[in-house]
């Protein structure tokens, strides 16, 4: 399992690297770090993390100095979800980067348009990105949430 202690992240001087990746192969990796987001730090049932989903999703996994630092997912139905950075390494672009790889991926499928289930705390960063909020605030597994979308241009 890999572990990304804040110790050992003192700059981001090397490049980040952000790929679809096969989620098979790369399953503890991508596990590792959304546990550590949702689970660990914001609290989220175990059981609300994984899903039946995530065979059928395209995964991108983001890594800087061969450590795995930030994944998220794109399901068939066009829905982008799952999008978390180890704390080291938020606000330094790596999210930006996962967007926007999940963004080209699903342009690349044929997706005319996204939506995502945003976090409130989260609603400026996606704005950034194009999305609009549609609906009202929600709750899921005790957060604020509210759904987002974009059109694919």
């Amino acid at each position: 399992m890999i572990r990304v202690e804040t110790a050992t992240l003192p700059r981001l001087e090397s490049p980040i690297f952000v790929d679809v990746v096969d989620y098979d192969a790369h399953r503890t990796d991508i596990h590792y770090i959304r546990q550590s987001v949702f689970v660990c730090e914001q609290r989220v049932p175990l059981a609300f993390e994984t899903d039946r989903l995530d065979p059928d999703c395209r995964h991108v996994l983001a890594r800087w100095n061969g450590w795995a630092v930030a994944t998220g997912r794109l399901t068939p139905e066009g829905r982008i979800g799952r999008v978390s950075v180890t704390q080291p390494l938020r606000r330094r672009g790596v999210g930006r980067q996962v967007m926007e790889t999940l963004l080209a991926t699903a342009k690349a499928e044929g997706h005319s348009r996204v939506f995502l289930a945003a976090q409130c705390h989260a609603i400026p960063f996606y704005e950034k990105l194009g999305f609009r909020t549609e609906g009202r605030v929600y709750r899921e597994v005790g957060i604020e949430h509210i759904t987002m979308g974009k059109v694919l241009s």
